[in-house]
C-alpha cells in the first residue's frame, strides 16, 4: 500500500480535471459534400516501388509520374492546401466537407462506405445524404461564403506555410501561395486578409526560425492559437523542391492540415538536431532546436502544464536525416530522429498521436470529419485462462509447473500507436491487413492506442466491431498516445497515468504490449510500478531497454521483453529472426522459452506464413543450434492472456 500512496495518492488532485467529460458528438448531418482531389495526390509509395522496385528508395531526380509536369505538381500542392485549410474551417463544428484522395477504391472511400452501412455501430452517416461536387467553382459556390478571405504565404520563406496555416485555424482564413496560378480564380471571390509575403525577408540569419518566433509571440503566447494542439507539419519546402524541377521523397504534409486548422492548432518545422538544417543552411547552429524548445516551453506555459497533442511527425524522409540524400548533410537516420524528437515533446508533455507523410501511399485526410462519429461503446478486456484451461491444453503440468519441451510465441503486431496507420489499415498498398482471408486463423495482440478514439471514433468502432476471437487488443506505445515516459516531467506523469488508465479502463485494455521509452532506454523502476498498476496482466518492453532481470514480475505483474529481432521480409526471413533469438534468449541467455515479436505492419497472411514455417521446419520441428545440434524449439503461438498467465507461472513470486 506505501508503494501504491507513493506512486498514485498526488493524482487524487487532478481528479476533477481529469475525470471530466468531453462533450457528446453532434448529431450526424444531414448532407455530406464529397470532392475527389485523388487527381492532385501523389502516391510515392507506387511511384517509387515501380521505379527503384522498393518504396522506401525515392532519389530527388525520380522520373515525374505520367502525364504531370512540375508546374502540374505545384499547382496540386497549392489546391491540396486550400482545399485542406477550408475543409477545416467548414468542418469545424459539424462534418460538411469530405474528401477522396486515392481514388474510387481508396481508403477515404472505404471508410465513407463503412459510415454508411445501416445498423452497425460504426454507420453513422446512413441516413446522410452524399452529394458530389464536380469542380473546384462548384466547391468554391457552396463553401465560400464559410470563410474570412485568404491569407498567403511567401514561397521564398517555405516556413510561412505553416504560420499560415495557424493564421487559418485562428482567423479563418484559407491558405493560398503567393503566385500561386490559383490566385486570379480564388481572390475574384475571397479578398487577401492578410499576406506573409516579404514580411522575414530580413529576418537575420535565419528567416525560418524568425517566422516561428513571429508566430509564437502573435498567437501561441497570446493564447489565440491552442496550446494543447501542435502540429509537426513539413512546411512549403515540396514547393521549392518543385520550383528547382526535383521531387519530393514522400508525403507533402498538405492532407492533414484540415485538423490543424479545425482546432486552432500551431504548426512548425524545424530539426531537432544541433545541425543547420538543409532548408535554412546558413542559420546559427542549433538555432532550429532553439526554436522548437521555444514554442514547446510557450505551449507549456499556455497550457497550465497539461498534456500537449503532437499531431504529424517528424519529416525524415525530406529532411533532418541521411534519407533525405547528400544535402541533408547529416549522418542520423530516421529512428534517430523520431526518438530525438519524441524525447523532447515528452520532457514538455507532449504525446504524438498523428503521423503523416506517405503510409503506403496514403496520406491523412478528412480528420475534421472522422472525429464527430460516435465513440464506440465501452469494452471489458478477455478473460485470462485459469490453470485448469492451461492444464487442459497441455501447458501446464496439473500440479501448475510449465510442462516442459515447449517454446512460447506471441505475435504483436504493430505500429498502430498514430492515428495515420490505423487509417492506413485498409490501404491498397498495405495488402489491406484488416480484410486479410487469414485474420482469425492465428492468435495475434494487435497494438493500437484506444485514445485514437479521440480522432478517429468510427474507425476504432470498426475495429472492436470487426474483431475475430484471435484478435487481441493490447496497448501500444507508451500509453494513451506515443511518447517517452521516463523524459515526462513528475506531475505531468500523473496526468499521464490517469489519461491512459481512462482509455484503458473504457476499452477493455490490460496488457501493455509496447513500453518504448526511447532514449531513456530501461524504464525507471517506479514507472514500471505506474504501468503494473494500469495493465495487471502483463507487460512488454523491447529487450534492448530492459533492465536485468527479465522475464520478472514487477509488482506482481509478467514483464518481459520483445526480441529485437523484428518479423519482416519474407515468412522464411522472419522464421530464421524467430530462430536466431531462440538461440540467443533461450539458449545462450538461459531465459524461460517464451519469445515475443513485433512485426510492424504486416499481414496477417505473413504471420500465418512465419507460424507455418516455425512450426513445419522440417517434419520434426528441429533447427540446427549454435554447435550444429539438432533442437527442438516446439514454437507454440499463443494468445497474449494464455502467454502472460503461462509466463507468470514460471516466475518467482
Amino acid at each position: 500500500m506505501d508503494r501504491l500512496a507513493r506512486i498514485f495518492l498526488p493524482a487524487l488532485l487532478l481528479l476533477p480535471l481529469l475525470l471530466a467529460c468531453a462533450a457528446p458528438p453532434p448529431p450526424p448531418p444531414d448532407r455530406l459534400y464529397v470532392f475527389d482531389v485523388s487527381d492532385l495526390h501523389l502516391d510515392h509509395y507506387r511511384l517509387c516501388l515501380a521505379e527503384t522496385g522498393s518504396p522506401d528508395a525515392c532519389p530527388a531526380d525520380l522520373p515525374l509520374p505520367p502525364g504531370k509536369t512540375f508546374p502540374d505538381l505545384l499547382r496540386d500542392y497549392d489546391t491540396l492546401i486550400f482545399l485542406t485549410t477550408l475543409q477545416g474551417i467548414v468542418n469545424r463544428t459539424r462534418p460538411r466537407l469530405y474528401l477522396l484522395h486515392d481514388g474510387p477504391a481508396g481508403i477515404d472511400a472505404f471508410w465513407l462506405a463503412k459510415y454508411r452501412e445501416a445498423g452497425q455501430p460504426y454507420g453513422w452517416l446512413a441516413d446522410t445524404e452524399i452529394v458530389t461536387l464536380p469542380d473546384l467553382p462548384a466547391l468554391l459556390d457552396v463553401f465560400a461564403p464559410d470563410l474570412n478571405g485568404l491569407v498567403l504565404w511567401d514561397p521564398q520563406v517555405p516556413a510561412t506555410l505553416n504560420a499560415a496555416t495557424t493564421i487559418a485555424g485562428v482567423e479563418n482564413l484559407a491558405v493560398l501561395r503567393a503566385g500561386s496560378p490559383l490566385e486570379p480564380l480564388l481572390t475574384a471571390i475571397l479578398p487577401v486578409k492578410m499576406s506573409l509575403v516579404g514580411k522575414f525577408d530580413s529576418a537575420g540569419p535565419s528567416p525560418k526560425t524568425a517566422v516561428y518566433a513571429w508566430a509564437r509571440a502573435q498567437y501561441l503566447a497570446s493564447g489565440r492559437a491552442n496550446p494543447r494542439f501542435l502540429a509537426y507539419l513539413e512546411d512549403g519546402w515540396p514547393a521549392v523542391l518543385y520550383s528547382r524541377q526535383k521531387m519530393t521523397r514522400g508525403g507533402v504534409y498538405a492532407l492533414e492540415r484540415d485538423y490543424v486548422v479545425q482546432e486552432r492548432g500551431f504548426a512548425f518545422d524545424l530539426s531537432p538536431w544541433p545541425d543547420p538544417p538543409l532548408d535554412d543552411p546558413s542559420q546559427p547552429p542549433g538555432a532550429d532546436r532553439a526554436e522548437l524548445e521555444a514554442i514547446l516551453q510557450t505551449a507549456r506555459a499556455q497550457a497550465g502544464g497539461r498534456l500537449i497533442k503532437i499531431w504529424g511527425f517528424i519529416p525524415w524522409y525530406q529532411k533532418y536525416s541521411a534519407a533525405a540524400g547528400a544535402e541533408a548533410a547529416v549522418s542520423y537516420s530516421g529512428v534517430e530522429g523520431e526518438w530525438e524528437s519524441t524525447w523532447l515533446f515528452s520532457r514538455y508533455g507532449g504525446y504524438l498521436q498523428g503521423g503523416g507523410g506517405d503510409v503506403f501511399g496514403a496520406g491523412l485526410a478528412n480528420v475534421s470529419v472522422h472525429r464527430f462519429a460516435p465513440p464506440p461503446a465501452p469494452r471489458q478486456p478477455p478473460t485470462p485462462p485459469t490453470q485448469a484451461d492451461l492444464v487442459a491444453q497441455g501447458y501446464l503440468t496439473p500440479d501448475g509447473r510449465l510442462s516442459p519441451g515447449r517454446t512460447f510465441v506471441l505475435f504483436y503486431m504493430g505500429d498502430y500507436d498514430l492515428a495515420h496507420p490505423v487509417a492506413a489499415l485498409m490501404a491498397n498498398h498495405a495488402g489491406q491487413p484488416w480484410l486479410d482471408p487469414r485474420r482469425g486463423d492465428i492468435p495475434l495482440a494487435w497494438g493500437f492506442n484506444p485514445a485514437l478514439v479521440e480522432d478517429l471514433p468510427g474507425m476504432m468502432s470498426y475495429l472492436y466491431a470487426t474483431q475475430t476471437g484471435q484478435d487481441y487488443f493490447v496497448a501500444a506505445n507508451s500509453g494513451a498516445g506515443y511518447l517517452n515516459p521516463d523524459a515526462l516531467p513528475e506531475t505531468t506523469l500523473l496526468r499521464w497515468l490517469w489519461r491512459s488508465r481512462g482509455f484503458y479502463r473504457r476499452y477493455g485494455y490490460d496488457i501493455q504490449g509496447f513500453l518504448l521509452n526511447g532514449l531513456g532506454a530501461a524504464m525507471s523502476q517506479r514507472r514500471l510500478d505506474a504501468f503494473a498498476w494500469l495493465t495487471p496482466a502483463g507487460m512488454a518492453a523491447p529487450d534492448f531497454e530492459m533492465d536485468e532481470p527479465w522475464p520478472r514480475l514487477q509488482w506482481g505483474v509478467p514483464l518481459t521483453g520483445i526480441a529485437s529481432e523484428a518479423l519482416a521480409g519474407t515468412p522464411d526471413v522472419a522464421a530464421e529472426a524467430v530462430h536466431t533469438a531462440y538461440r540467443r534468449v533461450v539458449l545462450e541467455q538461459k531465459r524461460p522459452p517464451f519469445l515475443l515479436f513485433r512485426a510492424a505492419f504486416q499481414s496477417p497472411t505473413f504471420m500465418w506464413g512465419v507460424r507455418d514455417r516455425i512450426q513445419a521446419h522440417d517434419a520434426e520441428n528441429r533447427i540446427t543450434g549454435p554447435n550444429g545440434e539438432i533442437l527442438h524449439p516446439n514454437y507454440t503461438v499463443v494468445d497474449p492472456y494464455t502467454f502472460f498467465a503461462l509466463l507468470k507461472y514460471t516466475l518467482p513470486e
